[in-house]
């Protein structure tokens, strides 16, 4: 039996910037890691549909996190029209990444 359930994250970003959407384009839990790698490549492929450059990945949660739910959650269009817009007047743009937490473990447990 698997200990760990899992939530794919898919973001969208602008295509000729360094700039990602804030919110995901979609959210969904899965009941083990395996059945969220499994559907990974067909979940990035129907994202693309809505945008052109798209990242995802699985990450893995206590499986208490999605008991008893189904989580699908999906961007708005009309959020996504930002992407086909160039950008005005835009500065330089800096890239971030997330830093790991150093406190906690991959799996968010407490060090």
């Amino acid at each position: 039996m698997n200990s760990m359930a899992a939530l794919m994250v898919i973001v969208a970003c602008h295509p000729q910037d360094t700039t990602c959407l804030q919110d995901p384009v979609a959210v969904i839990s899965y009941d083990t890691d395996e059945a969220c790698y499994t559907a990974l490549p067909e979940e990035l492929k129907r994202a693309r549909a809505m945008a052109e450059v798209i990242y995802g990945d699985c990450f893995p949660v206590s499986p208490d996190l999605v008991a008893g739910r189904n989580i699908r959650q999906t961007i708005a269009p009309g959020k996504l029209a930002v992407l086909d817009n160039p950008v005005m007047n835009a500065g330089p743009t800096e890239a971030q990444a997330l830093a790991p937490v150093l406190d906690q473990d991959r799996y968010g447990a407490v060090k």
